[in-house]
């Protein structure tokens, strides 16, 4: 051992510095030992590296060195790597990962049905990254942070979520959507209308970035006389980028002859149609999504945009909005340049793919929508953008074409029905039948489904005495009443405008229930990750729904889809007292790692059996049922 050792050092050694150095690598062979077996943050192999290393140079009297620039190295150099070869081969390259990956945003943020497409990740993790993508099919690339996507040609769905995990945890799921439009990148620079983009086809969806302050992002579009632009964004209300974009649509010189702010959420959208042929610009800035005291257009990395343009037809939502679980059939696409009474059939939200198991649902809360609910969706290839479509667990009821004031239309609960405020002070009137003591509950939506209207509603007793009514929608565009009959007979039923106005666009979804013994379950997050250190606590929230047939008794939550050595003990939340809102699962492991999707599900037997999964928290209008759990590895 003697002559190996002295090899490698740049002076000999006695059989007492010989054995201080074998006491030295036994340290280390113990901590290779310790590495296999358990799972030692970063911090303590560091420390305990830099003491053996201590060890070794005190005791040889020789610094721990780099080689130098002539390739010669000290015996503090050899030691060194020797430390560094102990600990690689323990580790090795990617085989531990200190902490979960971060996905903090995509670009390009979509691609088109039935093609691949190659999106760039930002955030930190290791390469290659394992990856989770209900509905599309996600592999990395070779490239550090480069994702190969495939997109069937048949999809079921206008967004899909993408995220990266690895042995310690999942990141945060980064939305990636789905068009039928051909694709493109935009290219700098095109700030001013002389340095615009020129776009070769009219249909097209342009993928971009307001990468810096002040810029402007310009297109040139040729139109013929009498065609009908249609340019949509997609970023702040569907992407989350942190933008409240401006959109235009400008004469070569600079002109403004079109624009929008606001019209899905912070998100613009017009239809231009164009009075003489030629070249128009189309321009795109944006401002801060959260308003700050700079009045300046804002850009950063993170202001990634998606701008469809189209002179073709665009489908910007159906009629009805809500159709039956049972029987969803076919509805009219309404938008620009569709053809008159154009119908396409309404499929399950994902059907087909696994996002069919792990669908976008509708946001529960004060609008009071059936957690029963599920989500629709009509597309078709030749059409740009596509509608969401309400799958309702009730039955639906269509208004006559043309209503007649003095035959208001019946509403039995439980129904919903798609009606439409066509003309400026219009207000349409209901009947709904109650029984005294019968407790109902009565919503109004626009704004959730990126329409227009801010609803007024009122509800009258038999008496004509106003009982209950929802009139400052200002903020939500949506109204909720709740009331309980104190009378039998027809109460009258009014869907009004917050400000009189009223238009092609003014639709709205209302629906009218009973209001029945249930509860809803709210995860407090998306994901859980536990270690064998201790068990790993998940706070959930529990909202009762009490009406005149009873209230929901105990509510029995547990973790469903658990691996083998992943416990987590059902516990039950009580009618009253401290669980009544709150309670925690807690997640114990063996020490096997697992990786994947679980549900959490309550079960209330009484007054009639009640089941509802916990759902994630909301997030760009959404949320989810699926909780990711990681199981570390021992």
């Amino acid at each position: 051992m003697g002559k190996p050792l002295a090899a490698c050092s740049s002076q000999r050694l006695s059989n007492e510095e010989v054995s201080k150095f074998r006491k030295a690598l036994s340290d280390v062979s113990i901590l290779t030992l310790l590495l296999r077996n358990s799972r030692i943050y970063a911090q303590i192999v560091v420390a305990s590296l830099l003491r053996i290393a201590k060890k070794i140079t005190v005791a040889f009297s020789f610094p721990l060195t780099l080689p130098s620039p002539k390739g010669r190295g000290d015996s503090g150099t050899v030691i060194f790597f020797a430390i560094l070869t102990a600990v690689s081969s323990v580790f090795g390259p990617g085989s531990v990962s200190s902490a979960p990956p971060t996905l903090k945003h995509l670009f390009p943020a979509g691609g088109q049905r039935g093609s691949k497409v190659v999106t760039t990740c930002t955030g930190e993790f290791s390469w290659p990254a394992k990856v989770w993508a209900p509905g599309i099919d996600v592999v990395s690339g070779k490239d550090e942070g480069k994702l190969e996507v495939s997109i069937p040609q048949d999809l079921a769905a206008d967004r899909v979520w993408i995220r990266l995990y690895n042995e310690e945890g999942i990141s945060a799921a980064a939305p990636f959507l789905i068009g039928n439009l051909k694709e493109l990148d935009e290219h700098e620079p095109n700030n001013s209308p002389r340095d615009a983009q020129v776009l070769a086809e009219n249909s097209v969806i342009v993928n971009g970035v307001l990468q810096e302050n002040g810029d402007v992002d310009g297109f040139a579009v040729s139109l013929d006389v009498g065609q009908t632009l249609v340019a949509s964004v997609d970023a702040n209300t569907r992407l989350g980028s942190p933008m409240d974009a401006i959109l235009q649509v400008a004469s070569t010189d600079g002109f403004v002859l079109a624009e929008n702010h606001d019209d899905v959420g912070l998100d613009p959208r017009l239809a231009f149609t164009a009075k003489k042929p030629g070249t128009y610009i189309v321009r795109l800035f944006a401002f801060p999504a959260s308003p700050n005291s700079t009045i300046a257009f804002r850009g950063e990395a993170s202001f990634i945009y998606r701008l469809s343009l189209t002179t073709g037809p665009f489908i910007t939502h159906s009629v009805p909005l809500s159709v039956s679980q049972a029987d969803p059939g076919e509805v009219e696409v309404i938008g620009w340049n569709i053809p008159p009474s154009a119908r396409i059939p309404v499929v399950a939200y994902g059907t087909g793919t696994m996002l069919g198991d792990h669908p976008e649902l509708d946001v529960l809360g004060p609008l009071r929508i059936s957690p029963e609910a599920r989500m629709g969706f009509a597309f078709a290839p030749q059409f740009g953008g596509a509608a969401r479509v309400r799958l309702a667990p009730h039955p639906i009821v269509t208004p006559a074409a043309e209503p007649n004031p003095d035959n208001p239309l019946r509403l039995v609960p439980p129904v919903a029905v798609t009606g439409r405020l066509q003309i400026p002070r219009e207000v349409d009137d209901f009947h709904v039948p109650l029984e005294e003591g019968q407790h109902v509950v009565i919503s109004v939506e626009s704004q959730s489904l990126n329409l227009p209207l801010a609803p007024v509603v009122r509800l009258v007793d038999p008496s004509g005495a106003v009982v209950s009514e929802a009139d400052d929608p200002s903020k939500s565009r949506q109204a909720v009443i709740t009331h309980i009959a104190a009378q039998d007979g027809d109460y009258r039923l009014t869907v009004g405008e917050q400000y009189l106005h009223g238009g092609e666009r003014y639709f709205y979804i209302l629906t009218v229930r009973f209001e029945e013994p249930d509860f809803e379950l709210s995860a407090s997050a998306d994901s859980i990750a536990v270690t064998t250190e201790k068990p790993t606590e998940f706070e959930l929230t529990v909202v009762r729904r009490e009406s005149p047939n009873g209230s929901i008794g105990p509510i029995t939550i547990e973790a469903v889809g658990l691996p083998p050595g992943v416990t987590a003990p059902a516990v039950v939340s009580e009618p009253t007292g401290p669980t009544a809102a709150k309670v925690s699962l807690k997640f114990s492991t063996m020490g096997d790692y697992f990786s994947g999707p679980i549900r959490i599900v309550g079960t209330a037997s009484e007054p009639q059996e009640v089941k509802r999964v916990a759902r994630t928290p909301t997030r760009l209008a959404t949320s989810l049922e699926a909780i990711w759990l990681t199981a570390v590895a021992k």
